[in-house]
């Protein structure tokens, strides 16, 4: 383990670029230190590494960029502890670390629908964006969902169309379209919900947002 996580160390250090970390640096991402090493380059040496949640553990108590995104790609779905998961999760502090958790470890989890509807509940912005982009990857799993499941999730969907948080609008919209082009008997009820969505918020900034999305919604 000791090997791995040095190996992965010396990568970083390795690839690590000075313009790419200004750059991300300018756009607003949080972290303690950036070394600019893409996540498509980062990936590489996971994708070689396989999956390894000893090493993800000790790469996550690392303190910059890099190391938690490779973290997040190593640490194994099936292994890795409810606690670990939270300790994540509930740490998120921008966009970049939601988006690669959500694709490279979260959509794997067991009962992942049933962390998306918790997480969707957190008033923290970068918890609720994670429930929601969860959602939108676990899509294509909900072929056989009733509309009785659905239900509890759209008074979320009604009430987080609107958040102040454009992260967490942007994921409740892009989710909510994937599951009804998924799931084509599931996609009145989202439809109705947009209706009531565009009755509350008429003169308002959302008002288009809403009519866009019911727009998507009859043409998916």
């Amino acid at each position: 383990m000791q090997e791995t996580f040095s190996e992965a160390i010396h990568f970083i250090t390795h690839h690590q670029d000075g313009e790419v970390a200004d750059m991300l640096t300018c756009r607003g991402l949080q972290y303690n230190m950036i070394y600019g090493v893409s996540s498509a380059i980062l990936y590489e040496f996971a994708k070689r590494t396989g999956k390894n949640q000893e090493v993800a553990r000790k790469l996550w108590k690392e303190d910059f960029r890099e190391a938690k995104l490779l973290a997040l790609m190593l640490a194994d779905p099936q292994v890795i502890s409810d606690d670990e998961l939270n300790e994540m999760v509930y740490s998120f502090s921008n966009h970049e670390l939601v988006e690669i958790a959500s694709l490279h470890l979260l959509a794997h989890i067991p009962q992942a629908i049933d962390k998306a509807y918790l997480w969707m509940q957190d008033e923290r912005e970068f918890v609720k964006m994670t429930g929601y982009m969860l959602g939108n990857r676990v899509a294509n799993r909900l072929k056989h969902v009733s509309f009785q499941d659905l239900v509890k999730f759209l008074p979320l969907y009604e009430k987080d169309f609107t958040h102040p948080s454009y992260f967490v609008r942007n994921a409740v919209q892009n989710a909510f379209q994937e599951v009804a082009f998924r799931n084509p008997g599931l996609k009145k009820p989202i439809q109705d919900a947009t209706k009531r969505i565009i009755s509350s918020v008429k003169g308002t900034e959302f008002e288009l947002q809403a009519n866009d999305m019911l727009h998507v919604l009859n043409y998916c």
